[in-house]
């Protein structure tokens, strides 16, 4: 499944945009169950390219990285430079 640039989410944010909320949830919730489909469980959605202990678990990682002031996890570094 491709999470970057995911077309369906995509489509959620503009129409959240329009103000289209009830339609952006809906698709929102199909992005969700696609994604819920292709990763049950796991971190093989997770684009890190060194696992650590925290692989796939991106709420925690996150934290982490907010608490010690590094806010980005090397994973999602990507998405501020716009290399995706």
């Amino acid at each position: 499944m491709k999470i970057e640039n995911n077309p369906i989410e995509i489509e959620a944010l503009r129409l959240f945009e329009e103000g289209k909320t009830e339609e952006a949830r809906a698709t929102e919730a199909e992005f969700v169950k696609q994604f819920r489909e292709a990763y049950p469980s796991g971190g093989a959605h997770c684009t890190c390219e060194e696992p650590c202990r925290w692989h796939g678990m991106c709420k925690e990682c996150v934290a982490i990285h907010r608490a010690h002031q590094d806010h980005l996890p090397n994973c999602l570094k990507p998405i501020k430079t716009n290399e995706w």
